[in-house]
């Protein structure tokens, strides 16, 4: 089922105990009381939700310096802290789709990483430096092929997808544009990289020569659209050994009642940000949650 079917299996969970899941629904500000302590947040369209805990998965930065006021304890040494650290890498992103299914065109799941030198430093800042260079690394992978059931509910299609890193500099003159209301020099260095890319989705994947029905580029700023990520960042803050060492990337705040999750109090990616949650549970819960599921797990091996 994909990646859709993380997010099926968990909203049961969370209905049964008495929540709500709700899209297309932006935070505005986290709400504090004259203690300073957060107790809700107030949407874009002026409702205020009140809770006893409030837990962020909008992204440390996003979290203190645009959803609380910069009088909020804490707020000043953590921004401080966070810009030490750089974002981490933006990128491109491919996504192209067959009239043939994953079978038929011999893709087997398996992740393609393709670099043109094994100097992976000197190929990203010759890129960097100038966009015509060779592209400095490509990552190409079909998730339909990896899915046991896209077959039977999309039959004879596939998707592949080609993510190349990108610096976000090159698109930030674009950044107060709209979403699909971009300016025409925008549309045509998009078109040129996404040519680039289907290029080499056919110089890599032969077997999709000639049977492309569609390709769609996302740029860092459709990244920073959809996921608020100001420079478009893939991942957050950077992983960088100081990242490591920041006192505010912790599940607990120096706002009571208001707690950090996801990739940001752990480490980078889809399971960094699960791991960001157990460790979120268990700061608001007062249990060791990894410890509890790690028995659990061993119970049920057992058994």
């Amino acid at each position: 089922g994909g990646a859709t079917s993380i997010a099926a299996s968990i909203a049961p969970v969370i209905e049964s105990a008495g929540g709500r899941i709700v899209f297309s629904a932006e935070v505005r500000e986290i709400l504090l009381d004259e203690r300073q302590r957060a107790v809700g947040v107030r949407m874009q369209d002026g409702r205020e939700l009140r809770a006893g805990v409030v837990v962020s998965d909008a992204g440390a930065w996003n979290t203190f310096a645009s959803l609380l006021p910069p009088e909020a304890p804490g707020i000043a040494p953590a921004l401080a802290e966070l810009r030490t650290v750089p974002a981490s890498m933006a990128h491109l992103c491919l996504y192209a789709g067959v009239k043939q299914g994953a079978a038929e065109l011999g893709l087997t799941g398996t992740n393609l990483w393709i670099h043109p030198t094994p100097d992976h430093d000197a190929n990203l800042a010759r890129f960097t430096a100038d966009s015509s260079a060779p592209l400095p690394m490509l990552f190409i992978s079909s998730p339909s092929a990896k899915d046991p059931d896209f077959e039977r509910r999309h039959p004879g299609r596939a998707t592949l997808e080609v993510i190349c890193p990108a610096p976000y500099d090159w698109f930030a003159k674009w950044q107060d544009t709209r979403w699909k209301r971009r300016e025409q020099d925008y549309d045509n260095f998009k078109q040129s990289l996404t040519e680039r890319l289907r290029s080499a989705l056919k110089e890599n994947v032969p077997a999709v020569r000639g049977k492309l029905d569609m390709a769609e580029l996302s740029t860092p700023l459709s990244t920073r659209h959809f996921m608020n990520y100001q420079r478009g960042e893939a991942y957050g803050i950077s992983a960088t050994p100081a990242r490591f060492g920041l006192r505010c990337l912790t599940p607990h705040t120096a706002v009571r009642n208001l707690y950090l999750t996801g990739q940001d109090v752990c480490t980078l990616g889809v399971t960094g940000a699960m791991m960001g949650g157990i460790l979120t549970a268990s700061a608001i819960l007062g249990r060791n949650l990894l410890s509890s599921i790690s028995k659990a797990e061993l119970h049920a091996r057992a058994a």
